[in-house]
C-alpha cells in the first residue's frame, strides 16, 4: 500500500526540482539579457541599440568588461534595468521629486559623450509641455555639451524657438566658459550680430556676461583673464557690474588674499573696487578697524567705501567713532559720504539727529540727495513728520523747502489724498500759488 504512494512522492519532488530549476534559469536568463541590454545602451552612447548592435555586448561581457554594473555600487543601481533609451530615462527622471531627478541627472552625464548627450537634450526638449522641468534639465544637459563640443550647443540652440533659446542660453553659456573662457566671451559679445542671434537684446547680452563671469570665476578664477574681458566692455554699467562681480569674488578670502591678488595684477580696473569690497567686508566685521585703516590710508579710500564703513559705524552704535572718522577725513567728497549715510540711517530713529548730520554735509546737492534718501526712509508715516524734517534741514521758507515738500505731497497724493486735502487746509502747506494750484488740480482729476 506504501510502495505506490512513495512512487508518486518520489516523482512530486523530482517535478518541483526540475521547474525551481527551470525558474531560476529563466531568471538568470532574464537577469543577463538586462545586463547585456544596458552594456548594449553604454556602447552605444546611452541611445538605443540598433538591431545590428544586440548582442553585440556578449563579447564584452565574457571579456570581462561591464561586469562591475553587476553590483550595483554607482549609480546606475538606481536606474531600472529596462531603462535602455532617452525615453525611458525622461521618463524615470520626470517621475522622480526634484532632488533625486537633479542627482540622477547629474549622476547620469558623467558618462555621456557629445552624441549620447545631444540624444537626451533633444528628449527632454520633447517633454516640454509635460514637466516644466524638463526644460531646465535640458539647459544643464546643454551645459555639459558646451563644455565638449561648444558649436554643436550653439547648433542645438539655433534649432530652438527666440523663447527657448532666450531660456537656453546662459546653459550654453556657462557651459562653453569653462572650456573655452574666451571663444565663450567673443561669442556673447559678437553672437547679436548674427541673424541666428537676433533673439539677443541688450539686457539678455549683459545677463550673459554676469552669468559667464560668474561661471569663469566659479570654475577657474584667473582674475587677470577677467580684468582683460572688463577692459572690453564699453557698457559702462554692464562694466560696474562686472568690476563689482569679480571684486567681491577677490575678496572672499579676506583682506590679505585680495591685496595679495591685487598686487598681482598692477593698476587693473580692478584696484578701487577690490578696495572698496574690501573695505566693505572689514567693516561688516570690525567697523572701528575698517575706520582707523580708512583714516590712515585716505588715499586708497573712495567715497564709497567710506560711506561703507560710516554705516557700520552707525547699525553699531559707535557714535564717538562715527565723529571722529567724519572730523578726521580730509576729503569733502568723503566727509559728506558719511554725513549723507548718517542721515539716512537715522531718519527713521532720531529726525533731529538725522537733519543735523544732513546740515553737516557741505555740498548744497549732495545734501539734497540726502535728505531725499532720508524721506524715503521715513515712507509714509505721516504728512507732518515728511514736511518736518524737510524744515528741520531748510527751514520755513527757500527754494529747496519749497520743491521738496511738493514732490513729497504729489508722492502721499498716490498713498492719501486726504491727508494731502487735509494738510493743504491747515495753513502749514506755505507753498506757493503755482504748485498749490498743481496740487488741487491733480486732486481734482483724481476725484
Amino acid at each position: 500500500m506504501l510502495r505506490p504512494f512513495a512512487t508518486a512522492l518520489i516523482v512530486l519532488l523530482l517535478l518541483a526540482v526540475l521547474v525551481g530549476s527551470y525558474v531560476l534559469t529563466r531568471d538568470e536568463a532574464a537577469w543577463r539579457d538586462a545586463q547585456e541590454r544596458w552594456q548594449a545602451f553604454q556602447d552605444n552612447g546611452f541611445r538605443a541599440p540598433r538591431a545590428d548592435q544586440e548582442g553585440s555586448s556578449d563579447a564584452a561581457t565574457e571579456d570581462g568588461v561591464g561586469t562591475a554594473e553587476e553590483e550595483g555600487a554607482d549609480w546606475r543601481s538606481s536606474l531600472s534595468l529596462g531603462a535602455i533609451d532617452e525615453r525611458e530615462f525622461a521618463d524615470r527622471l520626470l517621475e522622480e521629486n526634484e532632488v533625486a531627478s537633479e542627482l540622477l541627472l547629474e549622476a547620469s552625464l558623467k558618462d555621456l559623450d557629445a552624441a549620447g548627450l545631444q540624444a537626451r537634450f533633444i528628449e527632454l526638449m520633447a517633454r516640454d509641455l509635460d514637466d516644466r522641468r524638463s526644460v531646465e534639465y535640458a539647459g544643464r544637459v546643454l551645459r555639459e555639451i558646451a563644455k565638449l563640443d561648444p558649436q554643436m550647443g550653439v547648433a542645438l540652440l539655433y534649432e530652438m524657438t527666440p523663447a527657448e533659446r532666450e531660456q537656453l542660453v546662459p546653459s550654453l553659456a556657462r557651459g562653453w566658459v569653462a572650456s573655452d573662457p574666451a571663444a565663450a566671451f567673443r561669442w556673447i559679445e559678437t553672437a547679436w550680430i548674427d541673424v541666428e542671434g537676433s533673439f539677443i537684446d541688450r539686457d539678455l547680452q549683459n545677463r550673459l556676461f554676469v552669468n559667464a563671469m560668474d561661471a569663469f570665476l566659479s570654475e577657474d578664477g584667473d582674475y587677470a583673464f577677467a580684468a582683460s574681458v572688463l577692459h572690453g566692455v564699453v557698457d559702462p554699467e554692464l562694466r560696474e557690474t562686472l568690476v563689482q562681480q569679480v571684486a567681491e569674488r577677490m575678496v572672499m578670502d579676506g583682506p590679505e588674499t585680495a591685496f595679495a591678488r591685487l598686487a598681482e595684477l598692477e593698476n587693473s580696473i580692478l584696484d578701487q573696487s577690490v578696495l572698496d569690497a574690501v573695505a566693505d567686508q572689514w567693516a561688516a566685521r570690525d567697523s572701528v578697524g575698517a575706520m582707523e585703516w580708512a583714516l590712515g590710508n585716505e588715499m586708497d579710500v573712495s567715497s564709497k567705501a567710506a560711506r561703507s564703513i560710516a554705516k557700520q559705524l552707525v547699525l553699531n552704535g559707535q557714535t564717538d567713532s562715527l565723529l571722529t572718522f567724519f572730523a578726521g577725513l580730509e576729503d569733502l567728497e568723503k566727509r559728506d559720504s558719511v554725513a549723507a549715510e548718517a542721515a539716512r540711517l537715522s531718519a527713521r530713529r532720531d529726525l533731529e539727529r538725522s537733519a543735523n548730520w544732513a546740515l553737516a554735509i557741505e555740498d548744497p546737492l549732495d545734501r539734497r540727495l540726502a535728505v531725499q534718501d532720508g524721506l524715503r526712509e521715513l515712507g509714509f508715516e505721516s504728512v507732518q513728520r515728511t514736511v518736518a524734517y524737510v524744515e528741520a534741514v531748510y527751514g520755513e521758507q527757500g527754494a529747496d523747502r519749497e520743491s521738496l515738500v511738493f514732490e513729497s505731497l504729489v508722492s502721499w497724493l498716490e498713498v492719501d489724498e486726504d491727508a494731502v486735502v487735509d494738510f493743504l487746509g491747515s495753513g502749514r502747506a506755505n507753498l506757493s500759488q503755482a504748485s498749490s494750484e498743481v496740487l488741487l488740480e491733480r486732486i481734482g482729476l483724481a476725484r
